[in-house]
């Protein structure tokens, strides 16, 4: 099966950019009104996850689905700094990753979706398996990803805020459940990924 260009593009640029663990609740959506389950309610309906979604799915779900200021801070990042991005987040318990790819088309997260890792997503354990027990998972399986950041919130990001190796703690930002993604949380980002930059660039 032959990639696209923008997949082998993504592919062959990843050991120089800097990979971004990405959770979307608490994040960039707050489930008001709609949140993961509806999506996948959504894509359930018949022809939903075709070209044409506009069957089946309330008729404000996706310009309402994210936090509109969340969604262009995290696109400043991106912009600044064109990570890669892994989605570990509860979501991929609802959808696979093809109905995660098609939510990130129709979400205003394109973005998001034309510069995913290949591997796209963290592995699935147990339900109640810590969050960076996922995230160390999918690191011990691409070593060339040293490079990384994560983007969680307090409530989900279960094993990120304690218990970490100090130098990881610069590298992990957490938003505030019910709140998401503010200009405190894009701060910490930035200075996370300029830090990175400088690593790969030799500075450090």
């Amino acid at each position: 099966m032959f990639e696209s260009k923008n997949t082998l593009a993504v592919r062959l640029a990843a050991p120089h950019r800097t990979v971004l663990f990405l959770d979307i609740d608490d994040v960039l959506c707050l489930s008001a009104p709609y949140g993961g389950y509806d999506v996948a309610q959504a894509f359930a309906a018949p022809g939903l996850a075709e070209p044409d979604a506009s069957r089946g799915a309330p008729p404000d779900l996706w310009q309402t689905l994210l936090l509109p200021d969340a969604v262009a801070l995290l696109r400043a990042i991106h912009d600044e700094f064109e990570p890669l991005y892994v989605i570990s987040s509860d979501w991929w318990w609802l959808m696979e990753d093809h109905l995660l790819r098609r939510m990130l088309q129709l979400s205003a997260l394109d973005f998001v979706d034309a510069n995913l890792h290949p591997d796209m997503s963290t592995p699935k354990g147990p339900r109640r398996q810590l969050r960076w027990t996922e995230i160390k998972a999918w690191l011990d399986t691409h070593l060339e990803a040293n490079n990384w950041v994560v983007l969680d919130d307090y409530r989900s990001g279960t094993g990120l805020d304690i218990g970490q190796p100090p130098e990881n703690l610069p590298f992990i930002v957490l938003c505030t459940e019910s709140v998401g993604l503010t200009d405190a949380e894009y701060a910490l980002l930035r200075t996370a990924f300029e830090l990175r930059r400088e690593a790969i660039s030799g500075v450090v």
